[in-house]
């Protein structure tokens, strides 16, 4: 029964990853509406010319929510590796993005 029950949660490392991916989602969002910044990644810059807001969020949800489903289902093979990319995938997120607020702030 241990392990069943097991299976039917979400690491907190990919709650976390999700949280984090949407509130760079939902301030970066505020920054482009308000004209405020502009998109640096030349890839999502792209998809938001082309595809306007709308998309450039769909095309955000589905970078980030693809690969944690994937991850989610790969760690009943293997649980301590995925908990592992989560959590380096995680930092590795903060560190960008947090780099990029403190560029922001200094008006780069």
């Amino acid at each position: 029964m241990e392990g069943l029950r097991s299976q039917r949660y979400v690491l907190p490392e990919t709650v976390a990853l999700a949280a984090v991916a949407l509130a760079d989602l939902l301030y970066t969002c505020y920054l482009l509406a308000t004209g405020t910044a502009y998109e640096g990644n030349p890839l999502m810059a792209a998809m938001l010319r082309a595809w306007g807001p709308n998309g450039f969020v769909a095309a955000k949800a589905l970078l980030v929510g693809l690969p944690l489903a994937v991850a989610e289902v790969v760690r009943s093979r293997h649980p301590r590796f995925v908990q592992l990319l989560l959590r380096l995938a995680l930092g590795l997120y903060l560190i960008v993005w947090l780099a990029a607020l403190v560029q922001l702030s200094l008006g780069g």
